[in-house]
């Protein structure tokens, strides 16, 4: 009983996860009718007459990688595919959100200080002035981060720990592409 024997007892069509790539096999004659319009054979169920073999079968393959991030699988593709990867960190982004929201609020004379902002959220001020301190990254950093495009290695830890005021040791600190200016 080779592959194709066993597919027949699948559905159409057929998803297939492999360590390296994704793989999608289609009926070609079930394919061709439904996009034509005619007679179209239900894709849940191959033909009975077993008229599914391997050149009756259309076989789409995606290079790409399976990572378990944050008890999530994601799928990763290779760097040279035509769209970009995206790994939005929800600790970078609720960081960079709480920073600029407690700027603001400093800004407008709602609150004092540090430890004034510390009481009224139930944060440690070490923790509060660490994640203010993301309210000063460059533009381009707090695009990338709200957009996922921030480098792999970019973690919460290294923005808690000490933020340069520099926008050019920024890029440099956390991994970014310099500027075209710099």
């Amino acid at each position: 009983m080779g592959v194709f024997d066993e597919i027949r007892s699948f559905w159409f069509p057929i998803v297939i996860l492999h360590d390296d790539r994704i793989e999608l096999l289609l009926g070609r004659t079930e394919l061709r009718q439904m996009l034509s319009g005619d007679k179209v054979i239900p894709m849940n169920r191959l033909p009975a007459d077993g008229s599914t073999d391997i050149d009756n079968t259309i076989s789409l393959k995606i290079e790409a990688k399976r990572k378990r991030r944050n008890g999530a699988v994601h799928l990763v593709l290779p760097p040279h595919a035509s769209t970009p990867a995206r790994h939005p960190r929800p600790a970078l982004i609720k960081a960079v959100a709480r920073g600029q929201a407690w700027f603001e609020k400093f800004m407008a004379g709602k609150t004092g200080s540090i430890k004034s902002l510390a009481r009224e959220t139930g944060l440690t001020p070490h923790y509060v002035s660490s994640v203010f301190a993301s309210a000063f990254l460059a533009p381009d950093i707090v695009e990338a981060i709200l957009d996922g495009r921030q480098p792999e290695t970019l973690k919460f830890e290294q923005l808690y720990k000490r933020i340069p005021l520099s926008w050019a040791e920024q890029r440099k600190q956390f991994g970014f592409a310099p500027s075209a200016s710099e």
